[in-house]
């Protein structure tokens, strides 16, 4: 009697263990909003404060909101470890319904951890009134003065004015900002301890722009007391900074782009065995190619907007064929048609001409260095990958999770294949090995991706899936899912099938598949996974 009594709690207790009551929360979650009441389609703000009191890192935070009616304007930036006993406050801008009324609205947020597991069970409950009458008086206000537009690099003057208008004095507990990526704070005055009833205050700020585009809000969030009770009040304004390279000096190029700036240097697009397998010179004189560059790029706002001009320009001026005739970028320009692999050479030249670092990224397996060309070009956010062959613009990360890219992965891991950089040098064969920049934390690269092609309800779904495989097995389904001709068939797929039928689709797929060559489209094998061919 005594053992089955035993066996009865130990099967309790795994119940109840199994099914998270025993499983400590890894962080501390608080909610709050600015305001209560907001005018038809205004904004207002959710505070989370996330306090890491868990035994790993978190890495991520998605919020899911309950009420269709009401729209994410603006997420915030997670920091990219938040260690445990460290905090966070993030501050999401929403979108109120355009029709009056009272709303109930419900949030949850998911947290993510360093092991890859998502956490739930947070949640915040608000209420939220419609309307343009004030049914409770504003007694706070923040109001900000800050230029609409700016260049990068340049100082921005930021003027905040506080006025409280309670019979009463206020504490001032906290100031802080949410600044767009990139962006720093380089003054900041110091606030009053004090603001007294039915008085203001203003200070002045000052920002640095970055060296990259930018079009968003920043967000400045004030903490109060007034009394015994602690408010928060925020404030939004948009401002969008403009990044053009071509109209930069040189010092600020360098400081923009630091050890890349070395790519404009060069007057060569590509290494010496290039130039003599197809018998010409990749020479090109960059003040001759400006103004033309210039003519196709237009107002561009960026690196990339620039970039994307071109591509377009090339894509619609050229027909394609299949023979490499030469690598000069001036007679390329004079030709009506051109291969794949001329028009990254071109690109390459163009692009350094307006002063964006760029390069020919191609396979070497030992021997041979034109294998696979792409063009990457530098920003602030990283490199960009154009990829004539397959018709892909677009971060590199991006492209890594395109269906382009595991073909290259099974080259080089399987094959002994490397990811070369190329310049013009005094050897026959000029290349920094850039592999590690393509493979490195790939999987952690490949899952941002895609966790941003999922529903938010299905994200823990995904997670549950990837966490039934083994490392290669995993990497695999990443590459599968990545694959989807679009997010619409993804998403069906997480939501219709059980986490059994996808996690055995994907080990008997992987075990087929694993010593074979893989094709150069990887969506073929989407659809012999979803039954399609």
């Amino acid at each position: 009697m005594k053992v089955r009594k035993t066996a009865v709690l130990l099967a309790l207790a795994f119940i109840v263990f199994a099914s998270g009551c025993l499983v400590k929360p890894p962080a501390k979650v608080t909610f709050s909003i600015d305001k209560t009441v907001v005018p038809p389609g205004g904004t207002f703000h959710i505070i989370v404060n996330v306090n890491n009191t868990g035994k790993v890192g978190l890495v991520g935070a998605n919020l899911i909101i309950s009420n269709p009616n009401f729209q994410i304007v603006q997420e915030p930036r997670f920091p990219s470890i938040l260690k445990v006993g460290q905090s966070t406050q993030l501050v999401w801008i929403i979108r109120a319904p355009p029709k009056p009324g009272i709303y109930t609205l419900q949030v949850s947020l998911e947290l993510r951890d360093e092991l890859k597991r998502t956490w739930t069970g947070f949640y915040g409950h608000f209420r939220i009134t419609v309307s343009n009458e004030e049914n409770v008086p504003i007694k706070m206000f923040l109001n900000v003065t800050a230029p609409k537009r700016v260049f990068g690099g340049k100082e921005i003057p930021v003027t905040v004015r506080i006025t409280n208008e309670y019979s009463e004095n206020i504490e001032v507990l906290n100031i802080s900002f949410m600044p767009l990526p990139g962006m720093n704070i380089t003054g900041v005055p110091t606030p009053p301890k004090i603001i007294p009833a039915n008085q203001n205050v203003t200070l002045r700020y000052t920002f640095r722009a970055p060296y990259a585009y930018r079009d968003g809000f920043v967000s400045i969030l004030l903490k109060y007391r007034i009394g015994t009770v602690e408010k928060n009040i925020a404030k939004s304004f948009r401002i969008t900074v403009i990044w053009q390279p071509w109209n930069a000096n040189t010092e600020d190029l360098k400081r923009a782009y630091g050890e890349n700036y070395v790519w404009l240097t060069y007057t060569h697009v590509v290494d010496k065995y290039w130039e003599e397998k197809y018998n010409s010179s990749s020479a090109f004189n960059a003040t001759a190619f400006k103004p033309a560059t210039l003519t196709i790029i237009g107002n561009a706002s960026s690196e990339y907007q620039a970039a994307l001009e071109i591509y377009k320009w090339i894509k619609a001026v050229y027909n394609f064929t299949a023979n490499t005739t030469t690598i000069t970028p001036k007679e390329l320009l004079r030709m009506e048609s051109i291969s794949p692999r001329e028009a990254q050479v071109l690109i390459t030249a163009m692009l350094r001409s307006i002063d964006i670092p760029a390069r020919i990224v191609s396979l070497y397996d030992g021997r041979d260095c034109t294998l696979r060309p792409i063009t990457e070009f530098y920003t602030e956010d990283g490199w960009y990958v154009i990829d004539f062959r397959h018709g892909f613009i677009g971060t590199l990360d991006e492209y890594l999770a395109s269906p382009y890219f595991p073909r290259v992965y099974q080259l080089v891991t399987s094959r002994g294949y490397r990811l070369m950089a190329l310049k013009y040098g005094s050897k026959l064969h000029s290349h920094v090995d850039v592999t590690a920049q393509f493979t490195s934390n790939l999987e952690d690269r490949l899952m941002n991706v895609i966790i941003n092609r999922v529903n938010p309800p299905l994200r823990s779904k995904l997670d549950l899936i990837l966490n039934g495989l083994n490392e290669q097995e995993k990497l695999y389904a990443l590459f599968l899912f990545a694959s989807a001709p679009n997010n619409a068939e993804l998403n069906k797929v997480l939501s219709e099938w059980s986490v059994d039928r996808i996690q055995k689709n994907i080990k008997v797929m992987y075990e087929f598949y694993r010593d074979v060559s893989w094709r150069d489209d990887f969506t073929y094998y989407w659809r012999v996974f979803t039954g399609e061919v």
